[in-house]
């Protein structure tokens, strides 16, 4: 079984079971202010978890056609779009599917909110590193597959490149058009999610007590954290971000998880909607187990060793993460307490809202946008490297 479906679930005789185990993860609420009643938030998760069973079979079936065609992962979308012209049925459903621009997508609003998140690139690159990316091993089952793939332990800096490909080469939003580059990098992170949900599942992944790696499900958390929380992190470095910069910057990463495959019926058509789910993300897929705190504590030794982060002292890099993920969240992830490094942040803070502020004056507007798209565009570029050749190599 290389694909779940919503169908296949609802008929397999141990899905039952499998359905009272998701039910009994204990929402972990921290830091968000969304204390709800468990009830509450068993009842969406049971509303939602067909989807956790679901894989996305465009992408996987895809794939096989790019493995028996012999085609390289350094330029997939180039290679999806020759079959397709070809005749090739399931390129041609992969690129028809990701071409479709849902009505609710506003590239004019993703623009203001890319160009804030340009202007304060100091404070997006911090809150990728130190918030964001902690939380794609927050839940027992992706820290099972960062475990199994070994890519964190392997090179951090080549984890690290992976996320730049896609988080901060997004934020040009006329990028994300239908057949323009960024919008080919999310075809190309698409297919890698598909080659590791293939990989999990040949080596003996338990789909039943489990679910889908990767799946719709999980895969929609998506706008919650790299939305919301990425947003909140920064503003908490001094970022300032007009409504409107805010609304673009949220709607960038909603649609975004749509090009990852995401279905629409887990993304919300307005933002008000969009946070009603991102809520209930937060406290259904926020659950670190001994794993995650392993792979936490990888990540921070890594950082701490290898360039560019190395220059930070590891107590600032402890009080960063406790600072973009909130104190509970870090003490969840069994992160230290760290006064020496909290007192380096109150240092550090104050310039970042400085240049945050600096950046929305008329005269250096501008220039700080134009050094942040450059910087931003140099490890976008970076990480697609990397992208290619780690997708090749699986």
């Amino acid at each position: 079984m290389e694909t779940g479906s919503r169908s296949e679930f609802q008929g397999k005789p141990g899905a039952a079971a499998a359905g009272q185990r998701y039910a009994r993860i204990q929402p972990l609420v921290v830091g968000s202010g969304h204390e709800a009643d468990s009830g509450d938030g068993e009842a969406w998760l049971q509303s939602k978890l067909p989807w956790h069973f679901q894989g996305d079979p465009l992408a996987e079936e895809v794939v096989r056609v790019l493995r028996r065609e012999s085609r390289s992962m350094a330029q997939p979308a180039l290679a999806v779009t020759v079959l397709a012209e070809r005749g090739d049925a399931a390129c041609q459903a992969l690129l028809a599917d990701m071409s479709a621009v849902p009505g609710w997508v506003d590239f004019s609003l993703m623009k203001q909110g890319g160009v804030m998140a340009q202007r304060n690139f100091p404070a997006l690159v911090m809150g990728l590193t130190y918030g964001c990316l902690p939380l794609t091993f927050a839940h027992p089952d992706a820290a099972a597959i960062f475990a199994g793939t070994g890519r964190m332990e392997v090179s951090i800096t080549r984890r690290l490149n992976e996320s730049a490909a896609l988080f901060f080469g997004v934020m040009d939003s006329n990028a994300l058009a239908p057949q323009e580059s960024m919008w080919a990098a999310c075809l190309q992170v698409r297919l890698v999610h598909a080659i590791v949900r293939m990989q999990a599942l040949q080596q003996g992944w338990d789909v039943e007590q489990r679910g889908m790696p990767v799946s719709q499900l999980a895969t929609a958390a998506g706008p919650a954290f790299f939305g919301s929380h990425l947003l909140n992190g920064m503003r908490r470095l001094g970022a300032r971000a007009s409504e409107e910069e805010a609304a673009g910057f949220r709607m960038i990463w909603r649609y975004v998880t749509r090009l990852m495959g995401v279905p629409l019926a887990l993304l919300g058509e307005t933002q008000a909607q969009q946070d009603q789910f991102d809520r209930q993300m937060m406290r259904q897929f926020f659950a670190p187990d001994a794993t995650a705190k392993t792979i936490m504590a990888t990540l921070l030794e890594g950082l701490c060793s290898q360039r560019p982060t190395s220059r930070f002292p590891r107590s600032l890099q402890v009080a960063l993460f406790r600072r973009m993920l909130g104190e509970e969240m870090a003490d969840a992830f069994g992160l230290p307490h760290d006064r020496a490094g909290g007192r380096l942040l109150t240092w550090l803070a104050p310039l970042l809202s400085g240049y945050s502020r600096l950046g929305r004056l008329p005269g250096l507007s501008v220039g700080t946008r134009w050094a942040g798209s450059r910087i931003l565009d140099t490890l976008a570029e970076e990480g697609l490297i990397t992208l290619a050749v780690a997708g090749g190599s699986r």
